[in-house]
C-alpha cells in the first residue's frame, strides 16, 4: 500500500471543503465537519496543503530537523535550496549543509547534465525504433507520474523509462562513500533535502521515483530557519579556495534552472518541446494528450507545482523571489555542458540510465487501490444524480456531485448529507432505494 504523504490536524479544520476540492484523486472528505483523507487514494501532490487557509494539513516529511544526525549523514541537495537563497553562491550553501552537520554532501548539477544527455539521446534513438508513442512525457516529477497511473494509465508508456537525477546516484553511493570514509554502510544515512511531500516515505513508493536508498526526507521549509544562519555566517568569512570546506563542483546553474518551469527543457537539444506548470493545467494537458492532440511533439515538460519545482509545497520562500534568484544564478554561472558526449553515451550504452521500473508495475498496484465500477453501481450512480441534479457545491463533503452519488451507493455517505435531496424531500426514499436496492 502507499506510504502516508499527509496528515490532517484535526484541531485546526474547519471543515471548508477548500482540501476537499483540490485533490485530483478525490481522496479527502468532510464527514462531521473534519477532514477525512484515503491514504491509500492519495499521490502526495500537496494541493491541500497549498490551499488550506487554517495550516490544518502537513506533509509527513514535516516533523522538524533531525536532532540528531547519524554517525555519516549525506545529504542530497535539491537544486531549489539554492533558490532560497538571493545572492547566494550554491558552493557556499553545500558548505553551509556542512557546518549545520552533515558530513558529506551530494550536489545534482552533474547528474541533471547526464539525465539531460540521456532525454536527447533517447528521442534521437526513438525516431528510429519507435520504442514509446509520441509524445514523452518527462520523468521528473513523480505527482505527475503517479496521477497518470491512477487516471490515466493508457499514457503510462508515453511517460520517458529514464532515472530521475537524485536516481541516478542510485545506492552506489553507499559504497563509493564506505570507500572514502571507510566506514560501514549500515553507519551511512542518506537525507534528501526537498520542496517536495511526495518523497515521504520512499520505501513504500517507488513509482518511478526509484529513491527507496533514501534513509529520510527533510523538507526544506524545515531545515530553512536555522540553516540561513550558517549561510550568512560562511557569506561573512573571506575567501579560502585551499579550505578543506570549499565547494568547486557546482560548475553551472543547470540545476538551480531544472526547478524552474520549462528549465529541463531549456538545458536540452530538442526542439519539439513543451513545458505545463501547476496541477490543473497539467491535467488539462495529459487530457489533451490522452485525446491525442500533440503527435508531433516529442517531448513534454509537466510540473505538478506552479512555476515547478520552485513553487513546490513545502519551499521556504516565494515561488517568483525564488525564480528571479534562479536567473541571477543562470548569469553568474552560465549554462555550459561540462561533461564529455562520449563518456555519458558509453553509459547510456551500458543502461546506466535506464530505469529499473517498468510502467505496467504502476498500472496494477494503482488498479488495485482504484475503486471498482461495476455496470449495477453505474446504474444507481446515475439514477441518484439525476434526482440530486447538483451543481457540484461540495456542501455534503464530497467534491463534486458525482463522487456523492459513488460514495451513498457503496453505503460510505448518507443522502440526508445533500441538502438539494432534504428539500426535495426524498433523501430517506433515495436512501431505500440506493443502499437496500
Amino acid at each position: 500500500m502507499p506510504g502516508e504523504h499527509i496528515v490532517f490536524e484535526p484541531a485546526y479544520c474547519t471543515g471548508c471543503t477548500q482540501c476537499v476540492k483540490a485533490c485530483p484523486t478525490r481522496a479527502i472528505r468532510v464527514r462531521r465537519r473534519k477532514a477525512v483523507h484515503s491514504k491509500d487514494l492519495c499521490i502526495g501532490c500537496g494541493e491541500c496543503i497549498r490551499v488550506c487557509p487554517e495550516g490544518a494539513v502537513r506533509s509527513t516529511i514535516s516533523h522538524g530537523i533531525p536532532q540528531d544526525l547519524a554517525e555519516m549523514a549525506v545529504a542530497i541537495v535539491s537544486p531549489i535550496l539554492y533558490a532560497q537563497f538571493p545572492g547566494v553562491m550554491p558552493s557556499d550553501i553545500l558548505v553551509a549543509l556542512k557546518r549545520f552537520g552533515f558530513h558529506h554532501v551530494v550536489d545534482l548539477t552533474n547528474y541533471v547534465e547526464m539525465f539531460q544527455f540521456a532525454v536527447e539521446e533517447f528521442i534521437h534513438q526513438n525516431k528510429t525504433t519507435g520504442q514509446a508513442p509520441w509524445p514523452l512525457i518527462s520523468p521528473i516529477c513523480p505527482v505527475i507520474a503517479r496521477l497518470i497511473a491512477f487516471k490515466y494509465p493508457n499514457l503510462l508508456p508515453h511517460i520517458i523509462p529514464l532515472k530521475r537525477p537524485a536516481a541516478l546516484i542510485g545506492g552506489e553511493i553507499r559504497s563509493q562513500l564506505q570507500n572514502i570514509y571507510h566506514i560501514e554502510k549500515p553507519l551511512i544515512e542518506l537525507y534528501h533535502i526537498t520542496p517536495c511531500p511526495s518523497k515521504a516515505l520512499a520505501h513504500d513508493v517507488r513509482l518511478l521515483d526509484e529513491l527507496g536508498y533514501i534513509d529520510r526526507a527533510i523538507g526544506i521549509n524545515d531545515i530553512y530557519p536555522e540553516l540561513i544562519r550558517y549561510v550568512e555566517d560562511v557569506r561573512k568569512q573571506d575567501l579560502d579556495l585551499f579550505s578543506p570546506e570549499h565547494y568547486g563542483n557546482v560548475t553551472n546553474a543547470r540545476a538551480p534552472l531544472w526547478g524552474m518551469s520549462g528549465g529541463e527543457i531549456a538545458g536540452m537539444h530538442v526542439d519539439k518541446t513543451l513545458a505545463v506548470s501547476g496541477l490543473r493545467e497539467s491535467i488539462a494537458y495529459i487530457e489533451k494528450i490522452e485525446m491525442g492532440l500533440f503527435p508531433n511533439m516529442e517531448y513534454i515538460e509537466l510540473r505538478a507545482c506552479p512555476e515547478g519545482c520552485l513553487g513546490g509545497p513545502l519551499t521556504a520562500v516565494d515561488r517568483y523571489l525564488a525564480k528571479s534568484t534562479v536567473q541571477q544564478l543562470i548569469r553568474s554561472l552560465g549554462l555550459k555542458r561540462r561533461l564529455p558526449r562520449e563518456k555519458l553515451l558509453k553509459l547510456y550504452d551500458q543502461g546506466r540510465f535506464m530505469s529499473d521500473t517498468h510502467p505496467s508495475v504502476m498500472a496494477e498496484r494503482y488498479d488495485s487501490l482504484r475503486p471498482k465500477m461495476t455496470i449495477e453501481i453505474m446504474k444507481r450512480v446515475e439514477h441518484l444524480l439525476s434526482r440530486i441534479q447538483g451543481t457540484d457545491c461540495a456542501a455534503c463533503g464530497a467534491p463534486d456531485c458525482r463522487t456523492f452519488a459513488e460514495d451513498v451507493v457503496r453505503g460510505q455517505a448518507d443522502p440526508r448529507d445533500c441538502f438539494r435531496l432534504r428539500e426535495k424531500g426524498i433523501a430517506s426514499e433515495v436512501d431505500k432505494i440506493e443502499i437496500s436496492g
